[in-house]
């Protein structure tokens, strides 16, 4: 079999998601590794690259032999970080065809299968991201503790600050305070743990704080419902720049929703599908105009 294959990529900062497709649009196989985000490095991005690809494939029933006719989007967090772009272009991949994009624009070209609309990623980060006068708007996402507001990193710090308080006394403990203290032998070690813990380590927390909140513990109710204003805020400015469809994308967004100003969620559009099939869509336009470019280039008779 010699057809053409196209890969969806959507690399975040807690996991990274591929998907295989014909050119018809035939779904083979998916996978999931770990976080792929420029912000660990770009060997710990092209390695939960592999896996997930890895992953796709053995779905397929195939093998690394299809990766010379596979093309693939790949979308990434933290692709604005200094150097990201140029070393992630200098990667020399397997695949027929590699593109790359934030895992934003990808969530947006899924989201409304490449027409105009804005999305609202809530991950372990947040950004809002729409596409006007053909350039690419972003608004947020600058990058965990200084931005992000909303998404699950912030919301793990704000869960750790809060149980610690319950740890020494300045606040009655819960339930929920006991679970986020139980990932550590001895809180007074957190200081240890802080030295290395990243965004994504400080998500890892978001689904506790859910968890509770859903039970009606009230600091975590708290929690979520600061949350859900900041991604209303990202939402609303979307809006106001003149945008007219508004999805949520991410793997808080179903989370966060219940938490949004009642008005917004009556706003809010249903994304048509999600990030990876935003690098197919990206995949297939890229390799679209690649081999048009000539002909368009070539002298008329």
């Amino acid at each position: 079999m010699s057809a053409l294959l196209f890969l969806g990529v959507d690399g975040g900062g807690s996991r990274c998601r591929a998907r295989l497709e014909t050119a018809e649009g035939a779904r083979l196989g998916e996978g999931i590794s770990g976080p792929a985000t420029m912000r660990l490095g770009l060997d710990a991005a092209l390695a939960s690259i592999t896996e997930a690809t890895r992953q796709a494939l053995g779905q397929a029933r195939l093998d690394e032999g299809a990766l010379p006719r596979t093309y693939a989007g790949i979308g990434l967090a933290g692709t604005g970080h200094a150097g990201a772009r140029a070393a992630l272009e200098a990667w020399r991949h397997p695949f027929a065809g590699a593109w790359f994009e934030g895992d934003g624009y990808l969530a947006l070209l899924g989201a409304f299968g490449g027409g105009a609309g804005g999305v609202v990623i809530v991950g372990t980060g947040s950004i809002a991201v729409t596409h006007l006068g053909g350039k690419t708007v972003r608004i947020g996402g600058y990058g965990f503790p200084v931005s992000d507001e909303g998404g699950g990193a912030a919301l793990g710090l704000a869960a750790l600050q809060r149980a610690l308080r319950s740890w020494d006394g300045r606040a009655e403990a819960s339930d929920f305070t006991r679970e986020v203290l139980a990932r550590f032998d001895d809180p007074s070690m957190l200081a240890s743990w802080i030295g290395d813990a990243t965004a994504t380590d400080y998500a890892t927390f978001a689904p506790i704080v859910a968890k509770h909140a859903a039970a009606g513990d009230a600091d975590a109710l708290d929690l979520m419902n600061q949350s859900g204003a900041r991604i209303a805020e990202l939402a609303q400015a979307l809006f106001m720049l003149g945008v007219r469809r508004v999805a949520l994308s991410g793997g808080l967004a179903e989370p966060i929703k219940s938490y949004l100003p009642h008005e917004l969620r009556e706003r809010l559009s249903a994304p048509k599908a999600d990030a990876m099939a935003g690098g197919i869509l990206l995949a297939k336009k890229r390799l679209a105009a690649m081999q048009t470019a000539p002909a368009e280039a070539s002298p008329t008779a």
